[in-house]
């Protein structure tokens, strides 16, 4: 080669170098190198592509080939451009193959035309065909690896998505929880019931030693100097007798929805809701000095608002309200449809000062006098002809004067234009109260707001690493089956380009002995280097070394032991028919040594692999991070998932719950449901009254209530019995204890026919029995003589959930009520029903006695009967009563 193109070939060279470095530059501006992917990705194959079909011609037209029958630089350039199109170029797998496929077959057509008239054809023949197998092998491997690599990169960007989603689903759980737990309880002890919801759900030993307390947990705390305010609509039963079930529960929700309003404003708490009746306090869980004023301006922004109705629809309704001042214990007690609320006598006084009240004012006792300061003028109250607890106890009471009873302006206000003649009562309340726009129980449960997460880095520990060290490969039988694919080429290929007669001899020397076989051997161990780079997730250092392992063995095998295999006369016999056909010109230079080239070509592919492995490392440790991520936010996730629903079914009944829980629930619909055929049960403790006191040795009554909540939590736990599946907790009013049973069926028409449409009345009275036992071994313990009183009736109920801010289930309806009195009117120890429900209890098996007639308020005289309680349901069935 003269110094012309000498001078050719160090110009070409740095040229085609220069532009893979500007194309490096450009690719590192990222705006540049979104724009232009493609282009430079097609760029760099067409230098290769040049850069190699150059060489070769040039190896060709200098008859490089009386050196070295094969052309051996470009082909090392070839087969690195073809790995480099699989892995390192960012194509389509269609591109990919495409681009492969040109090179390959431009380089064997190349080759093919230009040996033809310098080769032997029976050795052309072989050479080109090994040519082939090696250029299929390793596009077959490229493919492979990069098929792998597509699907590895496409899970990676799966988990990653999942793990941005993740975050935000999480904060979405746990926001959604903060709500409906605070929708229940205030702050202070939502946050201790919270963790002890999460502890049982994570296990029932999860985290804590074994206790020795035998007692339930207790979260109720003492507030001194508060304000307590009871109001009750006066008329509203006869207005709700009226009203459809939609209509009755959207006029609660209304109506309560603009108490909590006027309770906001006026930084009072709502405690609950019974029934009509609606009570607060001011003061809980922070003090507040104005604590009396408060409850007083919303005892007359409540009034003011109902004579507004009143106004406006015609509809003889009114508020009663009453307030008193003093200290009360407020938490939780039981287990199951937790309902913050309050306990003290003064509690007590405030619920007899708006039994005391009239309509349209505000009742206040003395000690409420002294906390306003003068704030409101006053006149006497007499309460204590209105009620008798008042008389009892010598209280003083007084009734406010509205500032703006006087104002001339309430007197010529328009009405609207409601024709009282044509329209129910009912209708027209629902539609005036329609316009104060009360927000929904649960509105906000599905409503994802927008946020976002700080994703820190995830830092890999040592069990994080063996985890992912110890992860299962799936995928590894398709890596050894690839390998073993190379392996059986690289055979074939020794098998092809030695002599057909000492092919068996030549294979024993690894073909060091023939220049032009060296050549074939180096591609081959090119290719046993591949092999390595298909096993995906191998561990990087194993790679490695492995690799590192093979390119010193190779480099020893045919550097330094080629020289002992020269010099064995059997060898050197067997090859002297075939190497004088070859004749070997020896010149001097680098880059014309067969064995350094091979040295240095291997070692450009072992860096290239050794890049390529590491890249593949750091995808299948960032895909098994985000999936180790997400696997722990999804358990999460689902933690708090369980929690919500343990507090949205700690509030309603699960069938209740699963309808706000479901994607089809539209946030503007109220929750209500009319049954036919329903039956409630009212259970007191009337000796609680005269064991509550109030003083040093009992904690100021905290003791008494740790007594209360550990009858109702045993109360609670019978909910937990297959047999009390049916058994629904509404509420408890003090000491006393709310269920009902029929409310998880199919409501509508019953069929008559059929005696087992009342077997949840049976189950109702056997849960009865059950309470009635369970404070029995109570009264054992703890040395007391409690007895329960107990009322049962059944029939048609409506059932709602009322409340935005803090959602309410509950269930009216005369059977209620008349379920409420037989409990009043009860006697100690004894269950009292109604005639109907008598008969139905006859015919299950149940025995009754009648107690006679007695008057029961607002009912009038009824006739009565005792459940017997010595015994349980009879086997036999009896014949429903006429």
């Amino acid at each position: 080669m003269n110094t012309e193109d000498h001078l050719t070939f160090l110009i070409t060279v740095p040229a085609a170098l220069f532009l893979f470095l500007s194309i490096f530059i450009l690719v590192c501006i990222e705006s540049v190198f979104k724009r232009m992917l493609r282009l430079f990705s097609l760029l760099i194959w067409a230098c290769l592509v040049t850069m190699g079909m150059y060489l070769l011609s040039k190896w060709l037209y200098y008859d490089i080939l009386t050196t070295f029958p094969f052309p051996f630089f470009p082909g090392i350039l070839l087969s690195l451009h073809r790995f480099v199109v699989y892995t390192m170029l960012p194509f389509s797998m269609r591109a990919a193959i495409i681009a492969s496929a040109i090179t390959c077959l431009s380089h064997t057509i190349t080759l093919s035309f230009c040996l033809a008239s310098i080769t032997e054809l029976e050795h052309l023949v072989w050479q080109i065909l090994a040519n082939v197998i090696i250029f299929t092998c390793g596009n077959l491997a490229g493919a492979y690896h990069k098929q792998l690599m597509d699907l590895a990169l496409k899970q990676t960007y799966q988990d990653t998505c999942n793990c941005i989603k993740s975050p935000i689903k999480l904060e979405f759980e746990k926001h959604q929880q903060e709500r409906l737990l605070l929708s229940l309880l205030p702050s202070h002890i939502a946050r201790v019931m919270k963790a002890e919801i999460i502890q049982r759900l994570q296990g029932p030993n999860f985290g804590r030693t074994e206790s020795t307390n035998n007692f339930h947990n207790l979260y109720v705390q003492r507030h001194t100097n508060v304000s307590i305010l009871y109001a009750d609509i006066v008329g509203f039963t006869r207005l709700a007798s009226d009203c459809s079930p939609g209509e009755l529960v959207h006029m609660l929700n209304e109506l309560f929805g603009k108490f909590d309003q006027i309770a906001k404003e006026n930084e009072c708490m709502r405690i609950k809701i019974l029934g009509d009746c609606y009570y607060c306090v001011s003061g809980l869980p922070e003090s507040l000095p104005h604590h009396a004023r408060n409850c007083v301006k919303m005892g007359l922004d409540m009034c003011e608002a109902i004579k507004k109705v009143r106004d406006a629809t015609c509809v003889d309704i009114n508020m009663r309200v009453g307030v008193h001042s003093g200290n009360v214990l407020c938490g939780v007690i039981g287990l199951r449809k937790w309902q913050y609320d309050v306990w003290s006598h003064d509690v007590t006084l405030a619920n007899h000062m708006e039994a005391g009240g009239m309509p349209g004012r505000v009742h206040i006792s003395s000690m409420t006098l002294e906390h306003l300061n003068g704030s409101y003028k006053v006149e006497p109250g007499n309460g204590q002809s209105r009620d008798s607890y008042l008389k009892e106890h010598g209280v003083v009471t007084y009734l406010v004067i509205n500032p703006k009873r006087h104002s001339p302006l309430l007197g010529v206000r328009s009405r609207p234009s409601l024709d009282g003649g044509k329209m129910r009562a009912s209708v027209r309340m629902t539609r005036y109260l329609e316009s104060w726009g009360a927000a929904k129980p649960f509105a906000n449960l599905h409503h994802r707001e927008s946020m976002t997460t700080d994703n820190g880095k995830i830092n890999t520990t040592v069990s994080t690493e063996t985890q992912f060290t110890s992860t299962t490969l799936p995928a590894f039988k398709y890596y050894v089956t690839c390998a073993c694919l190379i392996f059986c080429c690289i055979f074939i290929v020794q098998v092809l380009v030695l002599p057909r007669l000492v092919a068996i001899l030549y294979i024993l020397v690894f073909t060091l002995m023939f220049p032009f076989g060296l050549q074939y051997f180096i591609y081959c161990c090119i290719l046993g280097l591949v092999s390595c780079s298909v096993f995906l997730r191998i561990n990087y250092e194993l790679k490695m070394l492995v690799m590192l392992v093979a390119l010193v063995i190779y480099n020893l095998v045919f550097l330094i032991s080629s020289v002992g295999f020269m010099t064995s006369k059997l060898i050197s016999q067997s090859i002297t028919s075939f190497n004088s056909e070859c004749v070997c010109v020896s010149r001097p230079g680098v880059l014309k040594d067969l064995k350094t080239m091979g040295s240095v070509s291997l070692f450009i592919f072992f860096i290239t692999l050794l890049v390529l492995a590491r890249q593949n490392e750091y995808y299948c440790r960032l895909d098994f991070l985000w999936r180790d991520k997400f696997k722990r936010e999804c358990e999460e996730i689902e933690t708090m998932e369980n929690l919500n629903r343990v507090l949205l079914e700690n509030v309603l009944p699960a069938h209740v719950a699963e309808h706000f829980l479901g994607r089809h629930w539209k946030n503007e619909d109220l929750y209500h449901q009319s049954y036919e055929s329903v039956c409630v049960m009212f259970a007191s403790i009337p000796d609680f009254k005269e064991f509550y006191t109030e003083s040093d040795v009992n904690k100021e009554g905290l003791e008494c209530l740790r007594l209360l909540n550990e009858i109702i939590a045993d109360f609670d736990e019978l909910l937990s019995k297959p047999k009390f599946s049916g058994v629904e907790k509404i509420k408890t009013i003090g000491s006393t204890y709310m269920a009902a049973t029929g409310l998880n069926v199919t409501p509508g028409p019953e069929c008559t026919q059929d005696d087992r449409q009342y077997m949840h009345i049976g189950t109702l009275v056997e849960f009865a029995f059950a309470l009635i036992g369970k404070l029995d071994v109570i009264n054992r313990h703890s040395f007391n003589d409690f007895r329960l009183r107990i009322g049962i009736n059944h029939g048609p109920v409506i059932a709602g959930v009322i409340g935005a801010q803090k959602p309410q289930y509950d269930i009216w309806g005369n059977s209620v009520n008349v379920a409420s009195r037989m409990e009043t009117t009860g006697v100690l120890g004894k269950i009292q029903v109604t005639e109907e429900t008598r008969r139905i209890l006859v015919s299950l098996g149940y025995m009754c006695s009648c107690r006679g007639v007695i008057n029961v308020k607002g009912k009038g005289d009824l006739t009565t009967y005792f459940v017997h309680t010595e015994m349980t349901r009879s086997l036999s069935q009896g014949t429903m009563m006429p």
